[in-house]
């Protein structure tokens, strides 16, 4: 019983340390699709607007963008920048897509 202790101990401890290197692991903004805050944005309302190119629930997304662009208050303000968590090349995608 005591090598098993030693054996779940240890799966449990690396498990912690990759999850702890997982979540502070900075985001590479530069992949992110950036966009100016228009009258009547919320962080509900555009994660409802980009819903098709992110796969995260409504809550998810709003921690994304909070965490990122180290934010304490979800009101936003017009005409500020913010990251969101859709992929440029999945926005490129779509846009070149949509062409006639």
């Amino acid at each position: 019983m005591g090598k098993i202790h030693y054996v779940v101990m240890f799966l449990f401890s690396v498990l912690f340390v990759w999850a702890f290197l997982h979540v502070t692991q900075s985001v590479d903004k530069q992949k992110y699709v950036e966009i100016t805050v228009s009258a009547g944005d919320t962080l509900w309302k555009l994660a409802d607007k980009y819903k098709h190119e992110h796969q995260l629930s409504h809550e998810q997304f709003i921690q994304w963008v909070m965490s990122v662009n180290n934010r304490s208050d979800e009101r936003l303000i017009i005409g500020e920048k913010i990251v969101i968590p859709v992929l440029k090349s999945n926005s490129e995608n779509r846009l070149v897509a949509n062409r006639p």
